[in-house]
């Protein structure tokens, strides 16, 4: 933003990308006018706990070295409560995206470096407009984790897709897209 010469901004971040926003707008909220998260990365899943390493297992780390593609669409069926969406032609995409150089090798890393600390006294400084995108069927970070940024984000407000997944910018991508266009321009 400094080099663009960006003062404010309204900030849209997905998943771990999702993370990244809020961290920001927690840091320097006169920067951030809105902030829309869409299935973010940060609260602790049920099962998971606070500061502790993930396992980060030897089928995860061979991805660095070989990337099946039936393997590759194996760990993306969570992502998606409508199979229908996963079409031969989005698989090859996200595989070809998989295998831009040192792609792998910083997402095996990124998993690796995630030890989730409690984000409550973080999201707690965040004073933008926020909202929360989600798919009620999201298998990979559920939308039980909506309740603890409710609660910890003054004023958030949740906007749930039913019948969709992690991804509702594919599986929704109209109703998500308005929902989220609507919310930056009111």
């Amino acid at each position: 933003m400094d080099k663009l010469g960006i003062e404010r901004a309204s900030l849209v971040g997905h998943s771990m990308g999702g993370r990244l926003a809020w961290q920001f707008a927690a840091n320097h909220p006169n920067r951030v006018s809105k902030l829309v998260l869409v299935s973010p990365d940060g609260v602790a899943s049920p099962g998971v706990e606070y500061g502790k390493a993930p396992d980060v297992g030897i089928s995860l780390r061979a991805m660095k070295y070989v990337l099946p593609k039936p393997l590759l669409k194996m760990s993306l069926a969570p992502a998606y409560a409508n199979r229908e969406f996963m079409t031969a032609e989005r698989v090859t995409r996200y595989y070809e995206m998989m295998r831009a150089p040192d792609v792998r090798a910083a997402m095996i890393a990124r998993l690796e470096q995630s030890i989730l600390q409690d984000p409550v006294p973080i999201l707690a400084r965040i004073s933008a407009p926020t909202l929360l995108v989600w798919g009620d069927r999201d298998a990979m970070i559920p939308i039980a984790n909506a309740d603890d940024y409710l609660k910890a984000i003054r004023g958030a407000r949740l906007e749930r897709f039913p019948g969709v997944g992690h991804l509702p910018q594919e599986e929704a991508a109209q109703p998500s897209g308005q929902t989220i266009l609507q919310f930056l321009q009111s």
